[in-house]
């Protein structure tokens, strides 16, 4: 099959158009893949941004309350409700507990006959 001058022009032609259009399509394929990532980038910082805002919203509703503002007035103030009674335990007047209610503190075996019982029983 003879090629002739304007045949070969063509297929030139045709491959230049060919690799122009396959550039210009790789890079709206490559575009729309990297705003796709920016997208869901962005998606998971609001999601962020959304729970941040509820846990505040949540403290903003607790620092509103009541509760809090009875805790922080006893707290900074030494204020308290009508009818609460002041204990003051004055130094030195605390006692040992009685012997009943000590904790019993068995001594310490050795780690060997630790290790012996474990393995071998007692």
């Amino acid at each position: 099959m003879p090629a002739t001058r304007a045949g070969i022009t063509w297929l030139v032609v045709l491959l230049v158009v060919g690799a122009l259009l396959a550039i210009q399509v790789g890079r709206q394929v490559y575009a729309n893949y990297s705003i796709t990532q920016q997208a869901h980038a962005l998606q998971q910082q609001i999601r962020d941004i959304e729970a941040r805002n509820e846990a505040l919203r949540r403290q903003l509703d607790y620092l509103r309350s009541d509760a809090f503002i009875s805790a922080e007035a006893r707290r900074l103030a030494n204020l308290g409700h009508a009818g609460d009674r002041l204990l003051i335990i004055p130094p030195g007047s605390e006692t040992k507990l009685p012997t009943a209610l000590r904790p019993k503190v068995t001594p310490q075996k050795p780690l060997l006959e630790q290790w012996i019982e474990l393995f071998f029983g007692s």
